[in-house]
């Protein structure tokens, strides 16, 4: 069976753009619930505003929404997905061994360890965020928290939970600092989700 956000990204396939209140009639549902849909799914970078709807009423007129130029005309989650299967198809420990081989190349240039912790922080929200993570970290009595607010692999997440283990190498690669993750696919005041990990270094 297939989820609202599924529903809504068929819909918008098939009549290319709609405002809430039209696909809420369509998956029998309240505006305000595909409103949430929506923002999950603009999060996500799938679906975008493309302006306003003719009016017919009075007051500002709804707005239309429509799927990101090109968001499905390729094949890289199923190109990703099978790459992943082929490269990771061994052991746990050698799968463990090459996820952190990935997780070094991901992370690039180098940040020298003798580098403040602020100054790894910083290179690690930069670095993440170039990667599309929406990363930011926020100070706590404990130790810093590291906060991923968008996960780049939500696509093929469900057939490779191991992204969650690569997502945590590298922040050990860019924080030269173990980590240690508290929160995954957490829901945010808004309803979206977010991963969290600990600084333990």
């Amino acid at each position: 069976m297939k989820t609202a956000r599924e529903r809504i990204i068929q819909y918008l396939q098939v009549k290319g753009e709609a405002t809430p209140v039209e696909i809420s009639r369509v998956l029998k549902t309240t505006p305000a619930n595909i409103r949430h849909h929506l923002a999950v799914l603009m999060d996500e970078g799938a679906v975008e505003p493309v302006g306003l709807s003719s009016p017919r009423t009075r007051g500002r007129p709804p707005e239309l929404y429509a799927l990101v130029q090109n968001t499905h005309s390729h094949n890289l989650d199923g190109l990703a997905s099978t790459l992943l299967q082929e490269i990771l198809d061994k052991s746990p420990q050698e799968n463990t061994e090459m996820t952190k081989t990935l997780a070094r190349r991901m992370a690039g240039e180098d940040i020298q360890v003798t580098a403040s912790l602020t100054q790894r922080l910083l290179y690690a929200v930069k670095r993440l965020n170039e990667m599309n993570y929406q990363a930011q970290w926020e100070a706590h009595s404990e130790a810093p928290r590291f906060v991923l607010g968008h996960c780049p692999y939500t696509a093929i997440l469900p057939e490779h939970p191991e992204l969650c283990q690569l997502d945590a190498f590298l922040l050990e690669e860019l924080l030269k600092a173990p980590v240690l993750q508290t929160a995954r696919l957490a829901k945010s005041p808004r309803g979206l989700p977010f991963c969290r990990f600990l600084i333990e270094g």
